[in-house]
């Protein structure tokens, strides 16, 4: 028997380990997705039926624009724990919310806009606070530019 050298990464031969056999998958198999557990395309990044923002492809991670919605989905689950999670205590709502002013400021410039925006009916007092956004929005604009 030949003498391997301590770089060779190949394992011996008499060795027990089991490899992957490409042949025991089938053509036709899809991932699935580990929210709702429906079969997704295989070039899928994401379940598009149930929203789930576990990703399908396990290289989604690692691609640019595409882990946006994986690496930034704590935000939106504080979000909802602060406005719609009737068991979440005051102490950890206040928590959570730091967290997103703190790490992820575009939610306040945006998300609460959106929400009070939302909340209020359409009339003139909709009208003066999308006219207060938009002027806040200019003036971070002049802000930052001249910073």
């Amino acid at each position: 028997m030949p003498e391997k050298s301590k770089n060779d990464p190949s394992p011996p031969e008499d060795s027990q380990i089991s490899r992957l056999d490409d042949e025991a998958i089938p053509n036709d198999a899809r991932p699935i997705c580990a929210k709702c557990l429906r079969p997704c395309h295989p070039l899928q990044y994401y379940c598009d039926r149930c929203a789930s923002n576990d990703a399908i492809n396990p290289l989604t991670p690692y691609i640019g624009y595409v882990n946006i919605r994986f690496c930034y989905d704590i935000y939106c689950t504080m979000w909802r724990k602060i406005f719609s999670d009737r068991d979440t205590s005051i102490a950890n709502k206040l928590l959570y919310a730091v967290f997103i002013v703190l790490y992820c400021p575009v939610v306040v410039v945006v998300g609460l806009p959106a929400l009070l925006i939302c909340k209020v009916p359409p009339g003139p007092i909709r009208n003066a606070i999308l006219v207060v956004l938009a002027l806040a929005l200019i003036g971070l604009g002049v802000f930052y530019a001249y910073h």
